[in-house]
């Protein structure tokens, strides 16, 4: 940045100096206030330094001379500082909600005020201590200074700050499209500037509109500069519609600089806009994204949520708000069914004597070797402590009594090996078939179960 900052600086002191005067265009303070927009304010002093030293030496070497360096220094980097902080506290206060507040201040500030505050004091500096006249160089810096931070700010601050973020500068996929679109205004201008028709300036501006709303924000930036850059290239040399009806060199220059100012006052505002609309458009796509990402997630959290709302979080079998979903399901349909309630003897006294952890360990063994009995169609439910209940599907009575035998033979033969040494347990179970009245199907399962606890445990009854 500071080889760009001094390349600018000996441009306007070895080449933009007219009779001695001051320089009639000004880009290094543009340049140094992008780059300061883009930094932390820790590097602030460094670059301020490096820059301060580069204007020392170009004023000292081409320009006024070593007696007016140091004061001229100081008033170009506070210039430079003025148009950087001022952008700065803009955009965080109103981007990007308010672009025409951001744009409007912006030029206010960059085209008036500032550089209106450094041509006094720069063309007092050149009155007092090398005798310049007051009022042509104030209008030179005034106009040269106001262009070329008007022009050059904005292009530098979005250059400086994308390549800060690591961003690609002119987009990541349309380099083509940027070099085309920097060339073909460049060819433009070349065209309109190499002739006098007046009718023809028009055709850089609406370009460079057509750009403002179209291209990527770094490139319509670029139009303006190009616009100013062969403007005054030319018309200095007495060539293209603004050197014509003009009094002397001065009035061309600035003729040329104020019409890329214009170009650069009517693209601003667009480019300002269309970046705030393509900031939101982001953020409206990066929203449809994740609620896309919801809605197809929906349906697995809706089912998510119904299998945790019907699982009993322990053993993992349906609670009993699913049981009681089923059971009123099988009562209803077609298909003859049978009902068992289950229940683990004596599980309290096991709580007791082994402790929770044991009970929940038989409480799972039970589960487990009940699923590896059972078939895939028939339903088992935990509906209480250590109680269960298994829906036996298309099956008699004598059938399901079956089923219900082999699994109370099963549990009895395989103890639950625990922490604290195989631990045996037994099942009561009542069977009943399942009709059409559940509570009553219900209620014969539990009044066999309890004449099965009734009879001594580890037993089955049937309500047949």
């Amino acid at each position: 940045m500071s080889l760009v900052y001094l390349a600018g600086v000996v441009l306007a002191c070895g080449y933009m100096r007219l009779d001695g005067s001051v320089a009639m265009i000004w880009v290094s303070s543009g340049v140094l206030a992008g780059a300061l927009v883009a930094v932390d304010r820790s590097r602030w002093p460094a670059l301020l330094a490096l820059c301060g030293a580069c204007n020392i030496a170009g004023t000292g070497f081409l320009g006024l001379g070593w007696a007016v360096a140091l004061p001229l220094m100081a008033i170009n980097l506070a210039e430079a500082v003025a148009g950087a902080t001022l952008l700065r506290r803009l955009v965080d206060r109103y981007w990007p909600r308010a672009t025409m507040e951001i744009v409007s201040a912006m030029l206010l500030g960059t085209m008036l005020f500032i550089p209106v505050i450094s041509a006094l004091c720069a063309a007092g500096v050149a009155w007092g201590l090398v005798g310049l006249p007051f009022a042509p160089s104030f209008v030179n810096w005034w106009i040269g200074h106001a262009v070329g931070m008007i022009v050059v700010l904005p292009f530098a601050a979005v250059l400086m700050m994308r390549l800060a973020d690591g961003q690609a500068p002119f987009g990541e996929h349309r380099h083509l499209l940027s070099v085309l679109m920097v060339a073909t205004m460049l060819l433009l201008c070349i065209g309109v500037f190499s002739q006098f028709n007046r009718w023809t300036l028009a055709a850089p501006l609406t370009f460079a509109l057509f750009c403002a709303v179209w291209a990527d924000a770094l490139v319509a930036l670029t139009m303006p500069i190009i616009v100013v850059a062969v403007a005054t290239a030319f018309t200095i040399r007495g060539i293209g519609p603004l050197s014509t009806g003009l009094g002397d060199m001065a009035d061309r220059v600035h003729a040329g600089l104020l019409y890329g100012g214009m170009v650069s006052l009517g693209t601003l505002p667009i480019v300002t806009e269309q970046a705030r609309r393509r900031r939101e458009l982001a953020q409206l796509s990066l929203s449809e994204a994740h609620y896309r990402a919801m809605s197809e997630r929906a349906d697995d959290l809706i089912d998510e949520l119904r299998r945790a709302a019907f699982t009993d979080p322990l053993t993992g079998l349906a609670n009993r708000r699913l049981f009681f979903e089923t059971l009123r399901e099988r009562a209803t349909g077609t298909e003859r069914a049978c009902l068992a309630m289950v229940d683990i003897d004596h599980f309290k006294q096991v709580n007791d004597r082994y402790g929770h952890a044991v009970g929940d360990a038989v409480l799972c063994h039970f589960a487990d070797l009940a699923r590896s009995t059972l078939r895939s169609r028939d339903f088992i439910a935990r509906i209480g402590g250590e109680e269960f209940a298994i829906i036996i599907q298309d099956t008699t009575i004598e059938q399901a009594c079956q089923v219900c035998q082999r699994l109370l033979d099963r549990l009895a033969a395989s103890p639950v090996d625990t922490a604290a040494g195989p631990v045996s347990i037994t099942l009561s179970s009542g069977v009943a078939a399942v009709g059409p009245d559940c509570d009553a199907s219900l209620a014969a399962a539990d009044e066999a179960l309890y004449q099965a606890k009734r009879d001594g445990r580890s037993r089955l009854v049937s309500a047949a």
